[in-house]
């Protein structure tokens, strides 16, 4: 694999983190206008929530968001 293609699948996967963390914080937000705040999927979200932003947030130190 060269230099671009892995820059390529980088790119996607970054693409691809901050598209599941766009679809958690919607699915929390209808969650939390449903009342659901106390349901193990809003609390399982929640987990991911913390987890994309952790990640993201490496990202976004070095610049590359």
């Amino acid at each position: 694999m060269n230099d671009q293609e892995r820059l390529a699948r980088f790119e996607g996967v970054l693409a691809d983190l901050v598209a599941e963390n766009a679809l958690v914080l919607q699915q929390l937000e209808t969650l939390r206008a449903q009342g659901k705040v106390k349901t193990a999927t809003y609390q399982q979200l929640t987990a991911r929530k913390l987890a994309l932003k952790s990640t993201l947030a490496l990202f976004e130190e070095r610049g590359l968001l």
